[in-house]
């Protein structure tokens, strides 16, 4: 079980545990980050009565610690792609109600790269059926499209048709426009000062994305759903639960500071959106849930996330740029007797001399001085994390943020100059990170949990999208417990009950169910 240090509740959230004892709550969300926080909000918004707990105050840890950015653009997943349209949907419609007080943009995706083999994958794109439900992708392979990056419009279509006089916006238009040849691309991004490798030559926008405050954006959500009746006990954590004869949940308890005996709150529907822990809490629903316990243990996994911020003291990124991702696999680059010293050392140092996976992110952060947010989970795919993580994620600092303006560096030349004549870094940077946590066919887990007694559910793995698919995640798991009609696009999908099948978890590992695109 989880466990935490607590202060002694104040006189009033003794007030408040004492109420959530005397009644009974139609469900009580397990984890206040983002995932349960969203599943707060859409359980209130239809009418449920609702108890958030956590160990931790709401949007803290992992939740905390993310790069805030959504996108549509899931090629090779229909179902994800689908459920990531959703979560859009859903995003631009909460500000909307909000006056955009969360700042949500639309700078979208640049995905480039420079080689003949990475052109290939790029072209994949044009026929993949989960792209072609939400509008497809465009193809220009000279200078004469006419189409202009803006920062200050969504890209696509709708912003061409909009300039045009002829409207659009929302989620009209591709979803996706793949720009061919480097005249192609240079003609599109021609709006900006230069600032990318002069030999990118394939570059890929998604064209539903940009980034937001995601902390804003989630203190939205549970004003909103506070404002609807939803209640709060923080600190206090799930304990166990307990059930009626026929195996349906009863109650749940949960752990209060202070008190030597757990608090029992009456309830029909237990939801395990505990983010890193929500593998933990759901072997203590398992092995607590009375009749309809057991089953198999679920395969998630957690990952180490870091990102980086760097003040761009040299202008080396406009201020206006959308996120950049290149792709292509990239060489650092090592003097010979550095590349030489990093074999004899072994191990990862060792993997730094050779090709590395490409993915590695940048886009401009918010404020003043200019900064940058920079990215690659590629520094830290080896860390081993185990079920119940750490509090901290080890993370390898100062060293992750030079290999990562190193891999930049092939993308946007001009961060070399944040690199001395030795190869160190000079520049001004700040580390920080958290957990991905994520099943091995990298979908989310959202519905009744298996294994568990009647009225447990789950909303986790949420993998590196758990900003941009909270909305939609926090939607359906509301429909699960109400319920409410289910969406036939991606409901099904992400049952964790799939991992109950011998067939789908040796489809995974054999690579015959894919796993979808993993940026």
């Amino acid at each position: 079980t989880m466990r935490a240090s607590f202060p002694p509740l104040s006189r009033g959230a003794r007030t408040l545990a004492s109420e959530a004892g005397r009644r009974s709550y139609d469900a009580v969300v397990c984890g206040a980050g983002i995932a349960g926080v969203s599943c707060a909000h859409y359980l209130a918004r239809s009418g449920a009565s609702v108890l958030l707990v956590d160990s931790r105050p709401p949007l803290s840890h992992t939740s905390s610690l993310s790069t805030e950015c959504y996108r549509n653009f899931f090629p090779g997943s229909v179902p994800l792609t689908a459920f990531m349209q959703r979560s859009v949907d859903l995003l631009e419609a909460r500000a909307a109600e909000c006056d955009n007080a969360f700042g949500l943009n639309r700078r979208g995706y640049w995905f480039l790269l420079a080689s003949e083999e990475g052109a290939a994958q790029h072209a994949l794109a044009l026929s993949d059926p989960g792209l072609a439900s939400c509008g497809g992708v465009s193809h220009f392979s000279d200078a004469s499209h006419g189409l202009r990056y803006r920062h200050d419009a969504p890209t696509g279509a709708a912003a061409a048709a909009a300039a045009a006089g002829g409207g659009g916006g929302g989620g009209d238009g591709p979803a996706a426009m793949l720009f061919s040849g480097r005249e192609a691309v240079q003609a599109y991004v021609g709006s900006l000062p230069p600032f990318l490798a002069a030999d990118a030559s394939s570059l890929l926008v998604a064209s539903r994305a940009g980034w937001m405050s995601a902390q804003q954006m989630g203190m939205e959500l549970l004003s909103k759903a506070r404002d609807a009746g939803a209640a709060t006990l923080i600190p206090s954590s799930l304990q166990g639960v307990r059930t009626a004869s026929d195996g349906q949940v009863e109650a749940a308890l949960l752990s209060v500071p202070g008190e030597s005996e757990p608090l029992e709150v009456r309830t029909g529907a237990v939801v395990n959106a505990a983010g890193p822990y929500a593998g933990v809490v759901d072997a203590l629903l398992r092995g607590g849930g009375g009749e309809g316990g057991g089953g198999r243990e679920l395969p998630l996994q957690n990952e180490v996330h870091a990102k980086a911020v760097l003040r761009d003291d040299l202008s080396a990124v406009p201020g206006d740029a959308p996120m950049v991702v290149w792709t292509d696999p990239v060489t650092l680059p090592w003097s010979e007797e550095e590349a030489e010293a990093l074999l004899e050392i072994g191990g990862f140092e060792a993997s730094l001399a050779g090709s590395l996976p490409g993915g590695f992110h940048l886009r401009p952060y918010p404020g003043k001085p200019h900064s940058l947010l920079m990215l690659w989970e590629a520094i830290h795919a080896d860390v081993a994390v185990p079920r119940e993580p750490p509090e901290e994620a080890e993370l390898r600092g100062s060293l992750f943020a030079e290999l990562t303006l190193r891999a930049l560096s092939r993308a946007v030349p001009a961060l070399g100059g944040y690199l001395g004549e030795d190869g160190s870094m000079t520049a001004n940077v700040s580390v920080d990170g958290g957990y991905y946590s994520k099943a091995p066919d990298n979908l989310p887990l959202i519905g009744p949990a298996a294994g568990g007694p009647r009225g447990a559910y789950m909303c986790a793995g949420l993998s590196g999208y758990g900003i941009m698919a909270a909305n939609a995640a926090g939607e359906l798991l509301a429909k699960h417990v109400t319920g409410a009609p289910l969406p036939e696009a991606y409901a099904a999908g992400f049952l964790p009950e799939r991992w109950e099948s011998e067939e789908y978890r040796r489809g995974v590992e054999s690579g015959a169910i894919g796993k979808g695109f993993q940026i």
